[in-house]
């Protein structure tokens, strides 16, 4: 598989090869409008390491100019949404920062559930663990915990991977049919950059099965060489709008076939544990919650 490389203290920008460190990169679309992208991964940052920090240790792990990150953070401060501390010069983020998005949690997320499940399997694993959804033709990171071991790589969150060929993509498609994977392909291909390797349907149908048939994927080097993920799908009622998530632990190939049982075993364990509280019925409390919220409203 090659040599491992451990990771360097310091903090780099996630798209740069730097001597000493395996960096797994995510692609970044031209569409995207700099400034909006830079205050996302601005707070995104935060999230990642979960603590306040200098103007200088943001923009050197983000690849951003020193002033312009400075010029972004004050304005951040005077719209409310960072705090700034005069004594130590660091920034962190506002409770308005907290608030913004906490109408769209309910259950193990509103209560933390999915989180601690992340938490544990990044503990005991000492793998990266990942929070995927979709996004357009992409399976897109939202949550990320950087694994802890010595011969490590670092995946930035919001990193993006092919729905229809990656390890993610084939569990977040569990539940859609042939035709709207097809779809995909298609669509995929016709977008693909310059240069990459048109994506075989029949291929990315197998992989699929593949999930429904064992519960999980096993991608081994589908997007970044030597490397690999596990990925298993969440229940279908954790997202208020029904829009599927899948919880993934990464990691460097040989590592993961050794130790797939036990990963497998925790992520089952896991996802039992936090996010299925059952009711007297056998059936989940939010599950059976929605359904009765559904009738409420059609009987109004």
């Amino acid at each position: 598989m090659g040599t491992h490389l451990p990771v360097a203290p310091n903090l780099i920008h996630p798209s740069r090869s730097v001597a000493g460190t395996i960096i797994d990169a995510a692609p970044r679309s031209k569409a995207v409008v700099k400034s909006a992208s830079r205050v996302l991964q601005i707070l995104e940052f935060f999230d990642e390491v979960q603590r306040d920090a200098r103007v200088g240790d943001i923009a050197a792990r983000l690849g951003y100019p020193q002033s312009s990150t400075s010029v972004l953070l004050k304005s951040l401060v005077q719209l409310g949404y960072m705090d700034y501390d005069t004594k130590t010069h660091t920034y962190v983020p506002s409770q308005r920062v907290a608030l913004l998005g906490s109408w769209l949690a309910e259950g193990p997320v509103r209560d933390g559930g999915l989180f601690r499940l992340m938490e544990e399997l990044n503990r005991e694993t000492a793998e990266t663990v990942i929070l995927a959804t979709r996004n357009g033709i992409y399976a897109q990171y939202i949550r990320v915990l950087q694994a802890t071991n010595e011969m490590r790589m670092n995946v930035p969150i919001g990193s993006r991977r092919l729905l229809v060929w990656s390890a993610t993509g084939f569990a977040l498609l569990v539940r859609s049919p042939e035709q709207e994977v097809r779809a995909l392909v298609h669509r995929t291909n016709a977008e693909a950059r310059s240069g990459q390797k048109p994506i075989n349907a029949r291929k990315t149908l197998a992989g699929i099965a593949q999930v429904r048939k064992k519960g999980y994927s096993f991608s081994r080097g589908l997007v970044t060489p030597g490397a690999g993920l596990i990925g298993m799908p969440l229940p279908d009622w954790l997202d208020r709008r029904g829009r599927p998530l899948v919880i993934g632990v990464s990691g460097w190939i040989d590592q993961l076939e050794r130790d797939e049982t036990r990963i497998v075993r925790m992520l089952r364990e896991t996802i039992r544990r936090y996010l299925e509280p059952v009711a007297r019925d056998g059936r989940p409390v939010l599950a059976k919650r929605k359904q009765i919220s559904s009738t409420i409203r059609r009987r109004k």
